[in-house]
């Protein structure tokens, strides 16, 4: 799942970071004032994440199609996934480092050029070598592009609009989510697997488009050094935290990459079917990224997430016994959300741990997402081609979910919370 945004309440000379901003350090203090014309260049933005989202999971939906195309197994089709989500995960931070000197606008062009000529490649790949490079590429490019868009539209806004303009760039990521995926999953199974990735690339070209002549000229942040990021890992709860979300995200992942296979053999749910249970998942995820804030809020970041470990490890235990559509649109809608409602509380008690560092913890916590997708998908291709059944893996996810959950247990509660 990509991390979503949520606003976080910090002081007035501190420039406001989310989950998505994984790696974008702003420390900058802001003008006192919001620009009246932040509207458009923060939609252009928006819809590069829009592309962004759509990437990161509708291969999920065509890996029958990419297995078949390319005469190889569904497991082995699977790791395009990790390749996009681990390039993503490990490189995020070493990214905003190495180009934190680089002026904005030129940034972002870069990295949407780079995404769209991956996903081309990914397209026109003729083996599964050269389809792993293309979306280790594209995961650079996401990489690169994500935080800098959410860095970008908190400076285009100023402090008196940033979390509207920060909830544009979700938008962006949600719909993505919600809607880009399971078009291009109707694409993919309904003309072929590489024009379900063409159309993910033409949407990163209007975005590219868009920045060009939309964007204006960004000052460029001051850096924070490579070393003063890693320092925070020295902190144990941010090490264990950061660890939860990893094994938290892995197991959602382990079985949401094989939602083809888990819905097509325990309730024989293919094609239109699939793409339903796809958009279900992502309405979901938009109930449980803007939910677990408001949740957040008001019992704290420890009982959110115990509320969302527990039902995320409920609904992938209740696959197993999936039969019905109702009944699987019903799963799929409360798993997204139990998905997509772990990373913003546990941003919120990163964020309280170094609260001088905030966009810095937010990036390993975005790297664990990332990794334990990578991770996730790994794993379940693994198991996939060692014919493990699709209730086994859905188990196989609630075991790594209840690893997770054990971590959070043993979490110590952050003083306040608040």
């Amino acid at each position: 799942m990509t991390a979503p945004l949520y606003p976080l309440r910090e002081p007035p000379h501190r420039v406001l970071v989310t989950t998505s901003s994984t790696a974008a350090g702003i420390n900058r203090p802001a003008p006192a004032t919001s620009s009246p014309a932040w509207g458009r260049p923060v939609a252009v933005l928006a819809l590069g994440s829009f592309a962004m989202g759509t990437d990161s999971f509708v291969l999920a939906g065509i890996l029958p199609q990419i297995a078949h195309g390319l005469y190889i197994s569904t497991g082995a089709a699977g790791q395009t996934i990790t390749a996009f989500a681990l390039a993503y995960g490990l490189t995020a931070p070493f990214l905003a480092a190495l180009t934190s000197r680089l002026p904005r606008k030129p940034l972002l062009v870069v990295a949407l050029a780079l995404f769209v000529l991956a996903n081309l490649a990914s397209a026109a790949a003729p083996d599964l070598p050269l389809l792993l490079t293309a979306r280790v590429v594209a995961g650079l490019g996401a990489a690169l592009y994500t935080p800098n868009a959410s860095a970008a539209a908190a400076a285009l806004a100023g402090p008196a609009a940033r979390g509207r303009a920060l909830s544009v760039i979700l938008g962006g990521l949600t719909v993505g989510t919600v809607f880009g995926v399971p078009v291009g999953t109707a694409i993919g199974q309904h003309l072929s697997w590489e024009a379900g990735l063409v159309f993910v690339a033409a949407v990163g070209a209007l975005a590219l488009l868009g920045v060009l002549v939309v964007l204006p000229g960004l000052p460029i942040p001051p850096a924070i050094p490579l070393a003063r990021r890693f320092a925070v890992l020295a902190n144990r709860r941010v090490v264990a935290m950061v660890a939860f979300m990893l094994l938290a995200s892995g197991g959602s992942i382990m079985v949401y990459t094989y939602t083809a296979t888990v819905l097509g053999q325990i309730a024989h749910i293919h094609g239109t079917g699939l793409a339903a249970a796809l958009l279900a998942w992502g309405v979901g995820g938009i109930f449980g990224s803007f939910g677990s804030g408001w949740l957040t809020d008001r019992l704290g970041a420890a009982r959110t997430l115990t509320v969302a470990i527990a039902l995320l490890i409920v609904t992938l235990a209740a696959l197993t016994v999936c039969t019905s559509m109702v009944f699987v649109i019903v799963v799929m809608v409360l798993n997204g959300a139990a998905g997509w409602a772990l990373a913003t509380p546990n941003n919120h008690r990163l964020t309280a741990l170094a609260p001088t560092l905030p966009s810095v913890v937010i990036s390993f916590n975005s790297s664990g997402i990332y990794l334990g997708q990578a991770l996730g998908a790994a794993l379940g291709g693994i198991l996939v081609d060692h014919g493990i059944t699709a209730r086994a893996l859905c188990l196989t996810g609630v075991a790594v979910a209840l690893a997770a959950a054990a971590v959070h247990g043993l979490i110590a509660r952050p003083a306040p919370e608040s």
